[in-house]
């Protein structure tokens, strides 16, 4: 059966009934790790995390519409899964089986309450591409101007009630069933979803967004952005300047137009760094299918159905945390990241703020400040780092590290050896006005000391009070100490264990060999018993040396 023609509640079971799969095939590992090692279990996840993406992904493309929105939008919720299954799902392709042209010709004809030759006086029935909501035909105004036609699938809105549904009724049985909620806001992430997935369903909506943009970028002569033809623009339909360029992730033919890759990667991340810190509306959907290169070196940016807003309180710590992190002020870069929901305010501050080095030190510049033997021992505590899962993507960010994650992988498909810090330090400082020289670094430092004069007698207060109680906690995380405590503690268990085998063993015997043979079984068994438990502490014991340990936590009593 051809799953496109799946309606009402034989497509809304088909979804319900995906997640619910994908549920019980993590939930009965449960009880199946009791029949196997503990090293069959870690495998046997990491194989679900793969299977289950990659059946959800087909799936997805099977049944289309809103599934592949889906799909995009959670792979980029990296706090939430794992990295093979943000791996399997970041391949989900926003391509899918074309619309018939002949319904293309109804959906135009019914927007306009026209012939489609009376609109336009050429449509190529091939679509240029096709997407889980619409498709581009290529198209010829009646004065001859080449022009890209956008046209919504008949009856997507349909079908995007029917999934929108059954993600909700998903979603409640998760928070029933699971304790997902305690990481993350599952509503809030639904309600943007929903809100930004209706956005798309309105051209001209998606017409607006792109001319805001597109004036927002007038000074920049080398980002070139379709101009929309409103006459010919509807709801279902959106008309626009036809661009010829060449698909950004094209390599060899980007270099055989004798363009350089280095300024392409440089010059987009520049343009986004100016639309998110200083428009504060930026194009959300940067997938090589909306980014063209010209033969000229110039960007084609298209489709602005999934754009995102930054408010000007938001914009403004973005700003200065993007100043941090160009200066190397991981300290204040943590500051923000918890100001902004990033990272959870009784984390330990020292060790993300060593984590955050790290990844910006290896990701955006040189990696050159950090030792081998500082790495060596800083992974073993991010270990213990991770085990309290201190970060978090609040749901508002969710569109904006998406764009920034697949960004990412564009700049550096252009440009391997991209350093960030250095590309766009020049354009920060420039368009940021992060100047000023000795007096900003004088002001900087008096607002810091300022702010620590007046947060230092309320803590120092706070300190005193919590003294007195006997409520002062000592975090420890080391890695060393905790094994060693955890080594302990399971040699103490093993010994008791032991101890309780080798008693019963001996009553039992005692008692078979006096012919009081019934209690003499029960011992046996109960001597049976403890043997299994001293031989799963023992297997235990060897399994957790490998295994990562939460911090120790010591409390000082009065």
């Amino acid at each position: 059966m051809n799953s496109y023609n799946l309606t009402g509640l034989s497509r809304f079971f088909r979804v319900i009934g995906l997640f619910v799969h994908i549920s019980i095939a993590f939930y009965t590992l449960r009880f199946k790790k009791y029949l196997h090692r503990r090293e069959w279990l870690q495998i046997k996840r990491e194989e679900l995390y793969v299977t289950q993406a990659r059946l959800f992904k087909e799936t997805a493309v099977s049944l289309g519409g809103l599934l592949i929105k889906l799909g995009q939008f959670i792979s980029t919720r990296v706090d939430i899964l794992p990295k093979a299954t943000i791996q399997e799902l970041s391949g989900l392709q926003d391509e899918v089986r074309p619309v018939d042209f002949e319904d293309i010709k109804k959906q135009v004809c019914s927007e306009f309450g026209l012939s489609l030759e009376e609109i336009y006086s050429h449509v190529e029935p091939k679509p240029v591409a096709a997407a889980s909501l619409g498709q581009v035909h290529y198209g010829v105004l009646s004065n001859g101007r080449e022009v890209a036609i956008k046209v919504m699938r008949p009856g997507i809105e349909e079908l995007i009630r029917i999934d929108l549904n059954a993600i909700k009724q998903v979603i409640r049985l998760v928070k029933v069933f699971t304790d997902w909620e305690r990481f993350v806001n599952l509503d809030a992430i639904y309600l943007e979803f929903e809100e930004t997935l209706w956005g798309e369903l309105d051209y001209l909506k998606e017409g607006s967004n792109a001319e805001v943009i597109s004036a927002n970028s007038n000074d920049d002569k080398e980002l070139l952005i379709p101009e929309i033809i409103w006459e010919y623009t509807r709801t279902r339909v959106l008309t626009m300047e036809y661009m010829r360029g060449i698909k950004i992730t094209n390599y060899n033919q980007i270099e055989e137009a004798g363009v350089n890759r280095k300024q392409v990667a440089a010059h987009l991340l520049n343009i986004y760094i100016r639309q998110i810190l200083v428009d504060g509306f930026y194009h959300a959907d940067p997938h090589p299918g909306n980014l063209f290169v010209t033969e000229g070196g110039k960007v084609i940016m298209v489709d602005f159905g999934m754009v995102g807003s930054i408010s000007m309180e938001l914009r403004s710590n973005l700003v200065d945390m993007v100043k941090a992190i160009v200066r190397r002020d991981y300290d204040t870069v943590v500051d923000y990241l918890i100001k902004l929901g990033f990272v959870h305010y009784r984390a330990d501050k020292n060790t993300i703020t060593r984590a955050v080095a790290l990844f910006l030190e290896h990701i955006l510049g040189d990696a050159q400040e950090i030792s081998s033997a500082d790495l060596h021992n800083f992974l073993q505590d991010l270990e213990q780092l991770l085990y309290e899962q201190p970060f978090q993507v609040p749901a508002r960010f969710t569109f904006l590290g998406r764009a920034l994650g697949t960004l990412y992988g564009i700049c550096v498909g252009l440009d391997p050896d991209i350093n960030f810090l250095a590309v766009s330090k020049p354009y920060v400082d420039d368009l940021l006005g992060d100047g000023g020289g000795l007096f900003q670094v004088v002001k900087e430092k008096a607002e810091a000391w300022g702010s620590a004069i007046i947060e230092l007698p309320p803590l120092f207060e706070r300190v005193l009070q919590k003294t007195e109680r006997g409520d002062i906690t000592l975090r420890i995380p080391l890695h060393e100490l905790h094994e060693s405590i955890a080594d302990n503690t399971r040699s103490i268990r093993s010994v008791t264990w032991a101890v309780a085998f080798g008693f019963t063993l001996l009553t039992a015997a005692y008692l078979l060999v006096n012919d009081i043979t019934e209690e003499a079984y029960w011992g046996f068994g109960s001597a049976g018993v403890f043997l299994i438990l001293l031989l799963v502490n023992t297997r235990s014991r060897r399994g957790s040396r490998r295994a990562p340990h939460p911090p120790v936590m010591v409390k000082r009593e009065k």
